[in-house]
């Protein structure tokens, strides 16, 4: 195995060591690993086509890009499905108190009618009786009428009661 010396700068070598501490491997290993992934990724590269990578990075990026905006958008739709749900919710519980209220109204008037029912029908019954109780006393005038007209007296006969007995034969 070669050793290979290169002057560094100050600041590299600092960034060299932080890495190398950072992944826990020694100076001189760090330097190889570098070394051997730069001359792998020249391999890379020079097996293809650097327009062709340019292309496939912009169309990765592109397509990142209207993947997020479609995600972003898919989110924007949830929120608001979210709140029409919850609008649409509120609505149904207080759609639900009115039925419930409906309900106890109608069973209110129910029993209202009922009890109405049962009044006209005593009104009606009552009304029949005092009906009969007419029809009755008008048939029994109508007897009496009738009585009365066979025992009046005949027109002259009340003049003469009316001058008094004596003076009839004036």
């Amino acid at each position: 195995m070669q050793r290979v010396y290169a002057p560094v700068d100050d600041s590299v070598l600092e960034k060299i060591d932080k890495d190398a501490d950072e992944k826990k491997i020694s100076r001189a290993q760090w330097v190889s690993t570098a070394i051997d992934a730069y001359l792998h990724r020249e391999e890379v590269i020079s097996g293809a086509d650097l327009e062709e990578l340019h292309r496939e990075l912009h169309q990765l990026r592109t397509e990142k890009e209207q993947t997020w905006r479609e995600m972003r958008d898919l989110k924007r739709t949830e929120e608001k499905a979210r709140t029409e749900a919850q609008r649409a919710q509120s609505g149904t519980e207080k759609l639900q108190a009115d039925v419930e209220q409906a309900n106890t109204t109608l069973a209110g008037l129910w029993e209202e009618l009922s009890t109405a029912k049962n009044d006209t029908d005593k009104l009606r019954e009552s009304m029949k009786v005092k009906d009969d109780d007419i029809a009755w006393l008008r048939s029994h005038v109508a007897q009496l009428t009738q009585t009365v007209s066979q025992l009046a007296l005949p027109l002259g006969q009340e003049e003469a009661k009316k001058k008094g007995w004596w003076q009839f034969w004036k």
